[in-house]
């Protein structure tokens, strides 16, 4: 991208390119502010207001998840936004796995946002709800950052999840859920959300986030 280019881009959104998807529509790789992000047609996916809630998160948890003994799980990769908050921002040397259903968005993760797989992160190409069920691992942080659009899949907030992901996720551990509220059903919905989340989890959560972001955190005490 010339300089000029990306000089422009702190006055206008500037278009770079655009992926079709059957699980997203059409992503798109813009500029804005001088950096490369992703977004759908209605929402940021990473690296602009998405990568600043994500950050909220990881300012707010207690459990270790920077030592090299540590294991992360990654629901929802997008762009690749809080594999690069962990390794730069926070110096995480932990394990990552990161899970996506979407094999365009683990295309772009690569390609547009060099999030390349190595000893110590590992992508894995599937649903985040059947993962959990099969997956023999536990892990000290757990960031759940799926949407489809402005869609979040409604199994999120069913007590089967939270039974299922308390059950990977290791004691004193932290779970980070990104969700959002855009209407009185959202409000009900996460409402009802978190009050399930408090028979399992001591809960925290931070609404109004950069506009609609609704960051709910969640730690296994017992």
């Amino acid at each position: 991208m010339s300089i000029l280019k990306k000089y422009f881009s702190y006055l206008n959104v500037i278009p770079e390119r655009t992926y079709q998807s059957t699980f997203n529509g059409t992503l798109e790789i813009n500029w804005v502010n001088g950096k490369k992000i992703l977004d759908t047609k209605n929402t940021n996916y990473s690296y602009g207001n998405l990568g600043k809630v994500l950050r909220k998160g990881l300012n707010n948890i207690t459990c270790d998840y920077q030592s090299k003994n540590a294991s992360v799980l990654i629901l929802g990769l997008g762009g690749g936004d809080v594999v690069k908050q962990l390794r730069s921002n926070f110096k995480s040397q932990a394990t990552i796995t990161a899970v996506e259903i979407d094999p365009v968005i683990i295309e772009i993760a690569l390609n547009e946002f060099d999030i390349i797989p190595n000893s110590t992160l590992e992508i894995v190409n599937a649903d985040a709800n059947v993962f959990l069920k099969y997956t023999k691992e536990n892990y000290d942080l757990i960031i759940v950052d799926l949407f489809n659009d402005t869609e979040i899949p409604e199994f999120v907030f069913q007590t089967t999840f939270i039974k299922t992901i308390y059950a990977v996720l290791k004691l004193n551990g932290n779970i980070i859920f990104n969700t959002f509220i855009l209407s009185d059903v959202h409000e009900v919905r996460n409402n009802k959300f978190i009050e399930n989340l408090k028979r399992y989890f001591t809960v925290h959560e931070f609404k109004k986030l950069y506009g609609h972001n609704h960051l709910i955190i969640t730690q296994k005490l017992k």
